[in-house]
């Protein structure tokens, strides 16, 4: 997978640098129409050319963003499904104590649920995460570009906004862990009263 890997981070890049770079070019087409309103008239031959070429870079990178999202998600749902082969090998090496000393509908929800919220977390979370580090490194050297004491004010708000992440994750952290610890319970309640009550008549 390391190959494909390579090629979505590629992909992830260029993506990124059409989008930030698009701006600019707006701007550009921004400055042709402020130029031709004050001065002789819109250079409209120009002014096209210059939209369509922002139109072609934006469609070029919703491609190439379609591209990375397509691969990455291919690559996390084989990454799960040898995970789910891999814990099914475990399960059927486990000793029958283990099994009996377990509640059926918490193993039930190891394998189900804690796997599936691992696949939706990868292929939601590593996409962007890459995307917006590789953004915001595109946009701070766009702004420095083009003002750096505008850049420099608008990056006192990224030390509060790591801070406040970073503070509502480690409050979230133990909420998620005991959300599904109490889904494991509830999928063990569910099985073992319900499910075996068709069991539990027939003997």
């Amino acid at each position: 997978e390391t190959p494909l890997l390579i090629v979505v981070l590629v992909l992830t890049i260029v993506s990124v640098s059409l989008v930030v770079a698009g701006p600019r070019l707006l701007g550009q087409a921004t400055d042709i129409i402020v130029s031709g309103v004050t001065g002789d008239g819109i250079d409209f031959g120009r002014l096209h050319r210059k939209l369509s070429l922002v139109a072609a870079i934006y469609f070029g990178s919703w491609c190439l963003a379609y591209g990375q999202a397509y691969l990455l998600a291919g690559v996390i749902q084989r990454s799960m499904y040898e995970l789910r082969e891999s814990v099914e090998r475990k399960l059927n090496r486990l000793p029958l104590a283990y099994v009996d000393r377990q509640e059926r509908g918490d193993l039930l929800s190891r394998v189900t649920n804690d796997i599936d919220n691992l696949a939706q977390s990868l292929q939601q979370t590593t996409s962007q995460i890459v995307t917006s580090l590789l953004t915001l490194v595109g946009v701070t050297v766009m702004m420095c570009t083009i003002s750096p004491l505008l850049a420099s004010i608008a990056l006192v708000t990224v030390p509060t906004s790591v801070w406040l992440m970073k503070t509502i994750g480690a409050r979230a952290r133990p909420r998620f862990i005991s959300q599904w610890r109490y889904t494991g319970s509830l999928n063990a309640q569910a099985e073992e009263v319900f499910t075996g009550h068709a069991i539990v008549k027939s003997f």
